[in-house]
């Protein structure tokens, strides 16, 4: 997918328009209050379950990413060893949303953006979403 060229770089609305779309994820399937953390050019939104996370992340220059990270044990994928969790080992992989919108830093897309992969990503993780863990 083509990137449009940013001019600037709205985190915030990022942030909030992640908030208000990923909702579910806390009242359907029980993850914990988004915590965000700022690297300057990166902003990551993660929502825990447990030692699973939904991270949805967005970089200046480049199109949002979905990861989640759950216990290597799960599915006996080759754990990832930075992503361990409470000294759970953990693998990482990426949501695989398609889009219909062409992903820019304008607000209105932005807000389009993250609404469809937010929709998108329920329904092709939905089954991975109603699994649990031990917290």
């Amino acid at each position: 997918m083509k990137i449009q060229p940013s001019q600037s770089f709205n985190k915030n609305l990022f942030e909030k328009t992640v908030k208000e779309n990923f909702y579910f994820l806390q009242d359907k399937y029980g993850f914990l209050a988004p915590v965000v953390t700022d690297y300057g050019r990166e902003i990551y939104v993660k929502y825990e379950r447990g030692n699973q996370t939904v991270s949805i992340s967005y970089e200046f220059g480049s199109n949002p990413l979905i990861e989640i990270f759950y216990p290597s044990n799960e599915t006996g994928d080759k754990s990832i060893p930075w992503a361990s969790k409470n000294d759970v080992k953990r693998s990482r992989r990426f949501s695989k949303v398609k889009t219909s919108i062409l992903f820019s830093d304008d607000e209105d897309v932005i807000k389009n953006y993250v609404k469809e992969i937010s929709l998108e990503f329920e329904t092709i993780e939905k089954t991975w979403l109603q699994t649990t863990t031990e917290k």
